[in-house]
C-alpha cells in the first residue's frame, strides 16, 4: 500500500499466523460515532471493488472475530463488489487458497451492491477508493455509516488495502497477498473493538 506505517505488523506474531494473530486488545477510540440503539441486529457491509476477494476476506475475518463473543448473533457481516461487471464471479482462487491457510473459506460467487444492500446497512466499511466513490455516489440511500477500513490505521497510511490484481513487476505475489490479509486483519480487529458502543 506504499506505507511508511504498516500499523498491522505490529499484531502479527512470526510463530502465530491464525486469526488470532489479528485479535485487537487495544481500547477503543469511540469520539464522533453514531450510536445504534434498541436493534436487535446489526448488519455489517463490506464493500470492494469486485468484491471477489478483499471484501469476503474481510467478512470471514469479522465473523471469525464475533464468534464465542457477547455480539455472536447480534452481528450480520455481508460483503459485496461495486463494479457491476464483476456480478457473480467466482471468488479469487488465489485469495481462497491463501485464506484457508489461515482458517478463513471464502466461496461462493461475487455480488454486486444494491440500493437495498446499502439502505439496510448499519455499517459500511468501504476497502478501496472505488468502493468509497461508489458510497459517495449513492449516498443518498445510505441510512447508517459509512467509514474507509483504512480510518482505523495509524495516520499517515494509506487508507486503502492494496489491489490483489495491481502489484509491481518485482513484487513477489505471495508477500503482497500477505501484505492484503495482514491490513484486512488489522484493520477489521480495530473494527471489532467499537462494534459495542456503535450497536449499543
Amino acid at each position: 500500500m506504499n506505507n511508511t506505517n504498516k500499523p498491522w505488523e505490529r499484531e502479527k506474531s512470526p510463530n502465530n499466523t491464525n486469526e488470532n494473530s489479528f485479535r485487537s486488545k487495544l481500547p477503543a477510540d469511540n469520539a464522533g460515532n453514531r450510536f445504534y440503539s434498541g436493534s436487535e441486529l446489526t448488519k455489517i457491509l463490506f464493500l470492494s471493488k469486485r468484491g471477489m476477494s478483499r471484501s469476503p476476506l474481510a467478512r470471514e475475518m469479522m465473523r471469525t472475530l464475533l464468534e464465542g463473543t457477547q455480539l455472536f448473533g447480534r452481528v450480520r457481516t455481508s460483503s459485496r463488489g461495486v463494479t457491476q461487471a464483476y456480478d457473480q464471479c467466482p471468488i479469487d482462487a488465489r485469495m481462497s487458497k491463501f485464506s484457508t491457510e489461515l482458517g478463513y473459506f471464502l466461496q461462493g460467487f461475487s455480488r454486486f451492491a444494491t440500493i437495498p444492500d446499502l439502505a439496510s446497512a448499519d455499517i459500511i466499511i468501504t476497502l478501496d477508493q472505488e468502493s468509497e466513490e461508489f458510497v459517495k455516489l449513492n449516498n443518498s440511500y445510505i441510512r447508517g455509516i459509512s467509514r474507509p477500513l483504512g480510518i482505523f490505521f495509524s495516520p499517515g497510511s494509506d487508507p486503502y488495502i492494496q489491489d490483489p490484481y495491481e502489484r509491481g513487476e518485482d513484487e513477489d505475489v505471495d508477500d503482497h497477498y500477505d501484505e492484503i490479509v495482514s491490513s484486512i486483519g488489522y484493520g477489521c480487529s480495530k473494527l471489532y473493538a467499537q462494534l459495542p458502543s456503535l450497536i449499543g
